[in-house]
């Protein structure tokens, strides 16, 4: 899938391209480029680069621009192919090896899993969505630890491209990748994870610019993590408690990620009075006094107050649908990242992860205490 990456698509291609030389040169393959309406030459230089002996395909995406309508584009040429497996990369990744093709591929057509989904090496600052909400919101509410459940890279079998291409849900933007993984958690299939190492691509650099870059992504992620949670009605299930075990780790470093700290404290002083009405409406007084400190610069808003916020705020989605009430969650959202990185601010790569996973845990406990005590 691309959208203006002029810069790194024949990289990607290249690299493509060898992998499945060295890993797929046994079956049949068809690599496909499925455009996202793009303004630069990233069209015209997929179509030219020379890739035999294998097979290519671009194309223009099927819908509207966005992720979720080019994955889906290649869904359909995979079902008219009938292929096998399908394996989907992101057109600005710079970090990109052979061996992802192998890691990903290999265990589908094996028939070993249904979905690969990745586990990056990454900074304790990168993934600011996935780590304080779509991991720790996937865990507790469908007991499946996932770790990167927006990771980007997915591999999956012929059995849940059938389930995901006819999905009422299916989305046409960024929240595809949380689709892709939330129905095959709630639809019981295998799911696989696979070492992919460390991560680089183009868009983390957005992160030091929230407001134009993370807020948009934010309410595609959660309005359709939100709704795929009530489609499947699951608010009834026992937390899947999982141990925390912290080991030694040897890897590679990751590539340290820089956040706008004080523009994240900006934007929640700035935008708390716009939900007001809504905090003062659903959440509890405790953490209403904390909260309400907002407009004044003090942000702060630790693990267990941040999972009463979201579970509030979705019991109260569960009835509503409003998106308004999104958006008011991406507010304490960003408060709870500020708080995030005061506490991790100083610790290791394991330290963090360990923090990240017992913070899950917090969202485990209070989910049923909070649902079912509305329901």
């Amino acid at each position: 899938m691309t959208k203006d990456v002029e810069p790194t698509i024949l990289h990607v291609m290249n690299v493509v391209r060898e992998g499945v030389l060295q890993y797929l040169s046994q079956y049949r393959t068809l690599i496909v480029v499925a455009d996202g309406f793009s303004t630069d030459r990233t069209a015209e230089l997929a179509g030219m680069f020379e890739i035999s002996p294998l097979q290519k395909l671009v194309v223009e995406q099927m819908g509207v621009p966005g992720k979720g309508d080019g994955i889906h584009t290649v869904m359909e040429i995979a079902h008219e192919t009938n292929s096998k497996s399908v394996a989907f990369v992101d057109g600005d990744l710079l970090s990109i090896k052979r061996e992802w093709i192998e890691e990903m591929v290999m265990p589908v057509l094996y028939g070993r899993t249904d979905l690969v989904v990745p586990f990056y090496v990454r900074d304790k600052f990168d993934g600011v969505i996935t780590n304080n909400l779509a991991y720790p919101f996937t865990k507790a509410y469908y007991g499946s630890d996932i770790r990167q459940p927006i990771g980007g890279e997915f591999c999956i079998s012929r059995k849940l491209m059938e389930i995901l291409r006819n999905h009422p849900l299916f989305p046409s933007d960024f929240g595809i990748d949380i689709f892709i993984t939330t129905v095959a958690a709630a639809e019981r299939v295998r799911i696989r994870e696979a070492m992919l190492g460390l991560k680089l691509h183009e868009s983390t650099t957005k992160y030091l610019d929230p407001e134009s870059s993370l807020i948009p992504m934010f309410r595609q992620v959660v309005t359709t993590m939100f709704d795929l949670a009530l489609y499947y009605s699951y608010r009834n299930g026992i937390p899947a408690k999982t141990d925390i075990i912290a080991s030694d780790y040897y890897g590679p470093i990751p590539v340290q990620v820089e956040v706008n700290r004080e523009k994240m404290v900006e934007t929640v002083a700035t935008r708390y009075d716009e939900y007001s009405e809504i905090f003062e409406k659903i959440l509890p007084e405790e953490v209403l006094k904390i909260i309400q400190r907002f407009p004044e610069g003090n942000v702060a808003l630790d693990a267990k107050n941040w999972a009463k916020c979201v579970w509030h705020l979705f019991y109260k989605y569960s009835k509503t649908k409003d998106a308004t009430l999104i958006d008011a969650l991406r507010v304490l959202w960003l408060a709870r990242f500020v708080e995030f990185y005061n506490e991790c601010k100083d610790m290791n790569f394991i330290e963090a992860e360990t923090a990240i996973r017992e913070n899950a845990g917090i969202f485990e406990d209070l989910k049923c205490e909070i649902l079912n005590k509305n329901l």
